[in-house]
């Protein structure tokens, strides 16, 4: 009998390559039984058809087989991206312990002797899925918890920490290629007093509806982070200023406009922004800093200027007014 705390993996599909057709019968027969979906090959070449068919979650893989031996197919297994996570267990009549090591270190998940003791092979491709699914199910809480830690809980933007891995990497692109790279830094107008008349509740409200919008009125390549508190940065790859400024008016206005209602009230909402950009003009010194801090002194005027309104960084002129 199988170890019943392990898990019945009824369905999964496995591959045995054996040139013996009996052994693959035999083999086939008795997993077969216990709920599994198996084909057989004789060779490597029809195993490599059978892989293309459809991908095995378990080989089977006798290592004595004519042309290319199970160790040579084990080999090119594991250099193959698609199979070299995909267990196999390895299955010899050979009970010396060099070849035992040398298999298990070509890349084999386990071993068995041949003759092959039934019981003793159904534990062991139960055990060998069980860690294949355990290796999938923490792979998969990697990527959630990765995607986690570069996300705004509340609304749903990427965080500071992940507009800081994106924007090294544009700013590094954009300074290679001599392509032009804008920043936004957006600030909502007055939100402590949001905050104080209508609660936390309110403010949140605010917030989501923002990045809601704000991220419609945005184009698809572009990048809006949630920078802190209530301010965004949003990232603009080869654009220009000029560009720049029109989406940045665009957003501005959608955000004037936008209906945010709580417990039946609405809320007002500005915002203010300021755009900086970096490798225009023969600018090519400019720093990530540098540009971050552009766009923060933009953002500054802006809001000295009386809010609700977009303001470029300009070395020459300090700043100018938005274009209508």
């Amino acid at each position: 009998m199988t170890d019943p705390k392990l898990k019945t993996f009824e369905g999964s599909h496995i591959l045995v390559v054996d040139d013996e057709k009996t052994n693959v019968m035999v083999v086939q027969r008795a997993l077969q039984i216990a709920g599994y979906d198996v084909v057989g090959a004789g060779s490597a070449e029809k195993a490599r058809a059978c892989i293309k068919h459809q991908m095995p979650d378990l080989i089977l893989l006798d290592i004595s087989m004519p042309e290319v031996s199970g160790l040579e197919f084990l080999t090119e297994l594991r250099g193959q991206s698609k199979t070299s996570r995909v267990p196999v267990i390895l299955v010899s009549a050979l009970t010396d312990t060099e070849t035992i090591v040398t298999g298990l270190q070509t890349g084999a998940n386990d071993y068995i002797m041949k003759p092959v003791e039934m019981p003793v092979l159904l534990a062991r491709v139960q055990t060998q899925l069980s860690v294949a699914e355990r290796a999938r199910v923490l792979e998969v809480q990697a990527g959630t918890l990765a995607k986690l830690a570069h996300t705004d809980p509340l609304t749903g933007l990427i965080n500071r920490r992940g507009f800081v891995e994106i924007y090294t990497s544009e700013i590094s692109r954009a300074r290679r290629y001599k392509r032009s790279l804008v920043v936004a830094m957006m600030d909502l107008d007055h939100f402590k007093n949001i905050n104080d008349r209508y609660g936390h509740a309110g403010g949140d409200a605010v917030l989501k509806s923002f990045a809601s919008i704000a991220r419609a009125a945005l184009r698809t390549h572009d990048v809006i982070c949630r920078y802190g508190g209530e301010e965004f940065c949003v990232l603009m790859p080869e654009t220009k200023m000029r560009g720049a400024m029109r989406v940045a008016e665009r957003a501005r206005d959608a955000i004037e406009k936008m209906n945010v209602m709580h417990e039946g009230e609405p809320i007002a909402v500005t915002v203010s922004i300021g755009v900086a950009s970096a490798f225009e003009d023969d600018d090519e010194d400019c720093t990530e800093e540098a540009l971050l801090e552009r766009a923060d002194k933009a953002l500054y005027r802006a809001k000295a200027a009386g809010r609700n309104c977009v303001v470029s960084y300009s070395p020459e002129e300090g700043s100018k007014k938005p274009l209508n």
